[in-house]
């Protein structure tokens, strides 16, 4: 007996396969499958779609092939070999056609082929997915197979998808003819909340169910902070939910079995700085171990004064649990009309080990997905240090949070609710505090919002006991902000970015400093960063 059977399921409503039954077309999915239609019966440049793994590229791309006249034979392409005319070669072997001839590999048959058939009214549509794994080599054969005409017209229409970051890699240097071939760019981004509630509602409908029949009241909220909105996370935390429920004999899922109470906050911290590091001392006699041993203590006791060590932060700021992936079936296979073609399994990019290691993003790549943060922080080790000064600071109290209900209204109405004395920096805090705010006239009911403490006179954001931020810069313009996170770099100073959109769809660029454990910290490295 499984959890299907317990709750008269007639099918797994929650497992990661390319099922059509389980599409739910929401009004983003709609307007791209529109666009990405006109696009392939155009036949103009190039199509890109990213996003972060599990939000629906692949199934995005199948539910367009159901879509598409029958006049067009899509070809999936994944992970080409590393080698001169990989993708072609595929193609090639797709369509029966052996492009080797006397060990070199020519394009010709291939351009035939393609232009007999379009004379008959036939088309070839390619997908390449991963397409972030790809090499130069590969976009530079992508550019020329998408030079194949007919009488002025382009023949294959070709879709790359892959994460994000994708469209920065096309415009690099190196790309720069196929990026100006591109005539769709579409980020698909994770459901809204009401499109969660409704996602996961339509799955269930699917197996003879609903959310409400298996979902107690209260979880939506958390659902949605859990996942982010992402299908691929919405679908892992239901099928565990699902499952404990039938293990403990509940009859619907309720708060306490999708893990935590209360969700955990969005916001990830900066990491303290490192302990100051001694100097290296340079030089020893090489007369003898006793005697070299003996003149280090001797030059170690008379001139050598450590410096002043800090002592790193406990972190006190609650982390969401990591999720552990549930382990999926084999997907099933997709449509008849695709071709799906494998490349050579390609080396995974080796995971990052230590935070420190780590380089920050760039803001031009930051993807503003509901449920998602964008974090800048400049080098681990600030230029500022630890403060000397013995003054004990007041205690401050941790976050309160706030759950949003249909009769707040507006953030700025929430914002006066709460800090009623510092308006203008209580909206600040609450900005920093909660990443997923993408558009500030935009809030869902029960989402959860994390509301600092802050102190108007020093215009100080506290968001936990010994993490200090203060609002740096706040800008309309991305290349300000690009200028003076630059300097901010260089300067070795931590901060942070948020980007969010105002009513009328403008942008606004906030740039906050800190992550100090004290508040001289923090008003130091203030100094520092206006004084430059």
């Amino acid at each position: 007996m499984n959890y299907n059977t317990f709750f008269g399921f007639s099918d797994s409503p929650f497992l990661d396969v390319l099922d059509q039954r389980f599409l739910f077309l929401s009004q983003q999915y709609e307007l791209f499958l529109a666009e990405l239609s006109e696009f392939i019966t155009s036949r103009q440049g190039i199509a890109v779609i990213s996003g972060d793994d599990g939000v629906g590229k692949t199934m995005l791309a199948h539910a367009l092939i159901q879509r598409l006249p029958q006049s067009f034979h899509p070809l999936i392409i994944s992970r080409p070999a590393a080698e001169p005319l990989a993708i072609s070669l595929m193609i090639g072997q797709s369509l029966g056609i052996d492009l080797r001839e006397r060990n070199q590999v020519t394009l010709t048959p291939l351009t035939e082929a393609v232009q007999a058939a379009a004379e008959q009214g036939k088309y070839l549509l390619v997908f390449l997915d991963d397409a972030h794994t790809l090499l130069d080599q590969h976009f530079e054969e992508i550019y020329n197979l998408s030079q194949i005409q007919l009488h002025g017209q382009q023949l294959i229409p070709i879709i790359l998808m892959g994460r994000k970051g994708l469209s920065q890699k096309l415009a690099c240097q190196a790309n720069q003819r196929l990026h100006g071939l591109i005539r769709q760019d579409l980020s698909l981004s994770g459901l809204t909340f009401e499109e969660t509630n409704r996602y996961i509602d339509h799955r269930l409908k699917q197996v003879g169910s609903s959310l409400t029949a298996c979902f107690a009241e209260g979880c939506s909220g958390q659902l949605f902070a859990r996942t982010g909105g992402i299908p691929r996370r919405i679908n892992q935390v239901c099928d565990q939910a699902l499952t404990r429920a039938w293990q403990e004999n509940h009859p619907r899922v309720t708060r306490d079995l999708l893990g935590e109470k209360e969700p955990a906050s969005p916001f990830k911290p900066l990491k303290p700085p490192p302990q100051w590091r001694f100097r290296k001392i340079h030089g020893a006699l090489m007369v003898g171990v006793l005697v070299a041993g003996l003149m280090g203590y001797v030059f170690y006791s008379n001139y050598y004064t450590p410096d002043r060590k800090t002592s790193p932060s406990t972190d006190k700021t609650t982390a969401a649990p990591a999720q552990t992936p549930v382990a999926s079936p084999q997907e099933k296979s997709p449509p008849e009309a695709a071709t799906v073609v494998h490349g050579q399994p390609q080396d995974q990019p080796a995971e990052k080990t230590a935070r420190s290691q780590e380089s920050p993003p760039s803001f031009s790549q930051a993807s503003r997905d509901p449920g998602s943060a964008q974090e800048l922080t400049a080098a681990d080790t600030p230029s500022v240090p630890q403060s000397s000064h013995q003054a004990t600071e007041p205690k401050v109290s941790e976050p309160r949070t706030h759950q949003v209900a249909s009769e707040d209204g507006s953030l700025l109405k929430i914002v006066a609710a709460h800090y009623s004395d510092d308006k203008e920096i209580g909206y600040d805090a609450v900005i920093l505090a909660n990443p997923h705010i993408v558009n500030e006239a935009i809030l869902h009911n029960g989402q959860i919002l994390i509301l600092p403490n802050v102190n108007k006179n020093k215009n100080i954001i506290t968001l936990s006991p010994q993490r200090h931020f203060a609002l740096l810069h706040n800008f309309s313009h991305l290349s300000q902000v690009e200028t003076t996170t630059s300097r901010l770099k260089r300067l070795n100073l931590r901060f942070i970015t948020r980007e969010t959109l105002f009513p009328d769809n403008t942008k606004s660029y906030r740039i906050f400093l800190g992550g100090y454990e004290s508040i001289n910290d923090l008003k130091e490295a203030m100094a520092l960063a206006e004084k430059n």
